[in-house]
């Protein structure tokens, strides 16, 4: 083959469009089951075979933060039972505490519904949300207040 022929059969290969690879997107589930495997495989076998790959892992998973509330708590009364909803939240919340009050005094409950009693009639009632997870917990602001009926 000439060297012609040859130029000019690596120009047509140069000309042709180079496709891009995209990443494809993190699967974070994925990539905290891959790492706790190896985890276990290294440390049921003693030896750190696995160390560079873990550590690839380690960098990709994002860290727990503590919940950050993005919507305030709502009370609401429908007949005798007073609801709090638990607002909105990031940082993916394990578990939820609330704290029912009445005219400003701890109504001594924590959950998100309240019986009202005889004596609530005519009081301000409101409720504060605590999200927790592992990195640790955060006070919603205090909820509307609602006139118990």
């Amino acid at each position: 083959m000439s060297h012609a022929a040859t130029a000019t059969k690596n120009d047509a290969h140069a000309a042709a469009p180079k496709a891009t690879a995209k990443a494809a997107p993190r699967d974070a589930a994925a990539d905290q089951l891959q790492l706790l495997l190896m985890l276990a495989g290294d440390w049921l076998n003693g030896d750190r075979s696995h160390a560079g790959e873990i550590r690839a892992l380690m960098v990709g998973l994002s860290p727990v933060t503590v919940p950050v509330n993005t919507d305030v708590p709502h009370v609401s009364q429908a007949g005798a039972v007073l609801s709090c909803t638990m607002g909105n939240w990031l940082g993916a919340p394990t578990s939820y505490s609330y704290l029912w009050q009445l005219d400003g005094a701890n109504a001594g409950t924590d959950a998100p519904s309240y019986s009202v009693q005889a004596g609530d009639v005519g009081k301000s009632a409101t409720c504060t949300v605590t999200a927790t997870n592992a990195a640790g917990a955060t006070v919603a602001p205090i909820s509307n207040a609602v006139t118990v009926a």
